[in-house]
């Protein structure tokens, strides 16, 4: 008689919620990590000998670097391989005489701590968590709502547990540890700290700011409709302000906030007809604010909101797209990285947004 595969579960601000098991041979990386173990295990590769470099793998398996390199994180994991920064990857497993399985350090689940749970976060908690389904970690959440004090007592806790924390600061320079010392066993996300000493895979938002200023140049003056003073939204003014694009206008969160900020930009400059939106939803509330003025959306204006949430796919909106997939996938890499050598280090992986264009614009 066959067992069924036991469930997964992912805890929600203390709310357990159940997970159909995953078939991990629908991950390609897995597939990747399979066949270069067999061809260790079979002969092909000796001890000492050099293993094909990633952009090699890459090509020989259509897919991209970060699929290879979690393929390879997991083959150091279990003492296959080494790998060098700036030589390469060597075979240190020996068929003649296998090399006992090393120590990893383990950890009892994953602890994610958020600023908000907004689509936003609530896409990258998604995300990291059938990322962490592969090591296997079960993830527990939590929200800090930028409050500093509030974020350090959740991180102490979390950090007394044992687990492994995946932390999103609630300022630009916010530190968790600033009080306790060393980071041990956590990586931020999302936004930059420069005092921190542990990895870092971070959203390069002033870019993704440059990048949508360069898609609306050419339409006149262009508006930064903004709410909020979270790390990710200083990014963003900051690449905007450094394009010296045109004007800053300060609104509240959501749809209502972007429609009277439109209305405040039009009234002080009526020939506005360029908005960048530190959001989705003010973005939604820019072209409701539009429309009160006679003015289409892609037409007689451009909107560009930021996020690419399903509200964008939704009503069509132009937005930058944080490339949440891939700080999961990177923020894996170096769990595993770490898990391997018993310590993580303290490199800042820069994730670059993309501009996903529709009609908005």
């Amino acid at each position: 008689m066959k067992r069924k595969a036991a469930r997964s579960t992912v805890a929600y601000n203390g709310h357990r919620m159940s997970q159909e098991p995953v078939d991990s041979n629908r991950y390609l990386y897995e597939k990747i990590y399979s066949a270069l173990k067999e061809e260790i295990l079979s002969g092909n590769y000796k001890k000492g000998d050099w293993f094909p470099p990633e952009r090699v793998l890459k090509d020989r398996f259509g897919t991209t670097h970060l699929t290879v390199r979690n393929a390879l994180a997991k083959l150091v994991l279990e003492g296959y391989i080494e790998r060098y920064s700036g030589k390469g990857t060597i075979v240190i497993y020996a068929r003649e005489r296998a090399a006992a399985p090393r120590r990893l350090t383990a950890f009892p689940w994953a602890h994610v701590i958020c600023r908000d749970l907004d689509e936003g976060n609530a896409t990258l908690l998604e995300l990291l968590e059938a990322e962490l389904r592969k090591v296997p970690l079960p993830v527990r959440f939590s929200c800090h709502h930028g409050d500093v004090l509030l974020s350090r007592s959740i991180y102490r806790e979390a950090r007394d547990s044992g687990a492994l924390l995946i932390f999103q600061p609630a300022g630009s320079t916010e530190s968790p540890g600033e009080a306790e010392g060393p980071l041990a066993n956590t990586i931020i996300i999302g936004s930059p700290v420069t005092s921190a000493s542990c990895p870092q895979v971070v959203v390069d938002d002033a870019e993704g700011a440059h990048r949508a200023v360069r898609h609306l140049l050419g339409r006149g003056t262009i508006a930064l409709l903004i709410a909020g003073a979270s790390a990710q939204q200083a990014g963003i003014r900051r690449g905007f302000e450094s394009a010296e694009a045109g004007l800053v206008q300060s609104c509240v969160p959501g749809v209502e906030g972007g429609a009277q900020a439109v209305r405040e930009v039009i009234a002080r400059e009526p020939g506005c007809r360029a908005f960048l939106c530190a959001s989705d939803e003010t973005a939604a509330g820019a072209i409701t604010g539009l429309r009160e003025a006679g003015l289409a959306a892609g037409v007689d204006a451009a909107v560009v909101g930021w996020g690419n949430t399903r509200l964008a796919g939704a009503l069509e909106i132009t937005s930058v797209d944080p490339g949440f997939d891939r700080l999961a996938e990177r923020a894996l890499t170096s769990i595993m990285e770490g898990m391997s050598r018993g310590t993580f280090s303290d490199t800042v992986f820069q994730i670059t947004p993309e501009l996903r264009i529709r009609s908005s614009s």
